[in-house]
């Protein structure tokens, strides 16, 4: 990736909630979480991000304008390539610190009085209700991308090519991690999942393993605390264990997910922030998108 003189910083600021019997703390993106019994889903509190340094302006260059952008966990690298992109092409040194969380304590956030420029949600229902409470403007918001939901898993020592992921829970797989409901779109659409094949009852409970995240998942596996996670296809790209494969997850079971792209009603950079949403819903952007795994079409 080519770094431009323009000043252009990321600053990527994690923020997760635990399952309710251990109290929320900020996740390392890079630190495993072990997993643990899945529960009630908890309700969301507001997790305070990490004291945020000022952005750097690029060496030799004046500070630019300020784009401020909160955006969910999932996004993180492709986002990081369409803000370096889109950068590249300003002439104003724009600085783009960059909020990276999950959905649920995005709308915590929001709804106790958080302000950005740009909201980017993977979780379309919060985005209709951070609108019709006045959080988010309703002109110009923008579908970007799409996600899909896949079971990552120990390979079946049983060859059957009519074998689901879903006859492998509790049989073969005796522990499945999943991101936490009340947070994490994928964690919302694997419960939405695991409820149509009745695998949320009290005979499958305790092979559910409640994680902070996708990438926690994974890591999960890694460790050899977990047959299978809950993860998004974006993902596979970075799952690599032995004896390990991806089971789609059907459209009736878990439907995809959908980006939205919308400005905040008090942003104080609306300008900038919807030509920056104009860049990233553009064909120009496509590219980027599928790069990453992401759908477009």
């Amino acid at each position: 990736m080519r770094f431009p003189t323009c000043a252009f910083s990321l600053l990527l600021l994690f923020s997760v909630q635990a399952p309710a019997q251990t109290p929320a703390q900020p996740a390392d993106p890079n630190t495993p979480i072990p997993a643990v019994p899945v529960q009630a889903p908890p309700v969301a509190q507001p997790v305070a991000p990490a004291t945020a340094s000022p952005p750097v302006a690029g060496a030799g260059a004046a500070a630019g304008p300020q784009l401020t952008i909160i955006a969910d966990g999932s996004l993180k690298a492709v986002l990081s390539e369409l803000a370096q992109t889109w950068a590249d092409q300003q002439n104003t040194s724009p600085q783009m610190p960059i909020t990276l969380t999950n959905a649920g304590t995005m709308r915590a956030k929001i709804e106790s009085g958080g302000v950005w420029d740009l909201a980017l949600d993977g979780d379309v229902a919060d985005v209709k209700a951070l609108t019709d409470q006045g959080y988010l403007l309703a002109d110009g918001q923008r579908s970007l991308a799409r996600n899909t939901l896949v079971v990552y898993g120990r390979a079946p020592l049983v060859k059957d090519d009519d074998l689901d992921w879903f006859d492998l829970i509790g049989t073969e797989w005796k522990k499945v991690a999943m991101g936490n409901p009340s947070l994490v779109v994928s964690g919302r659409l694997a419960q939405r999942a695991l409820g149509k094949h009745d695998l949320l009852d009290d005979e499958h409970r305790n092979n559910l393993a409640s994680v902070a995240n996708e990438m926690a998942g994974l890591q999960a596996i890694q460790r050899e605390q977990v047959d299978a996670a809950f993860l998004f296809k974006t993902d596979l790209s970075a799952a690599n264990v032995p004896g390990f494969q991806s089971f789609p997850v059907k459209t009736e079971d878990a439907p995809p997910i959908f980006y939205t792209g919308a400005l905040f009603r008090m942003a104080k950079n609306g300008p900038l922030a919807r030509a920056f949403l104009d860049f990233i819903s553009s064909p120009a952007a496509r590219p980027i998108w599928m790069k990453y795994g992401f759908e477009t079409d």
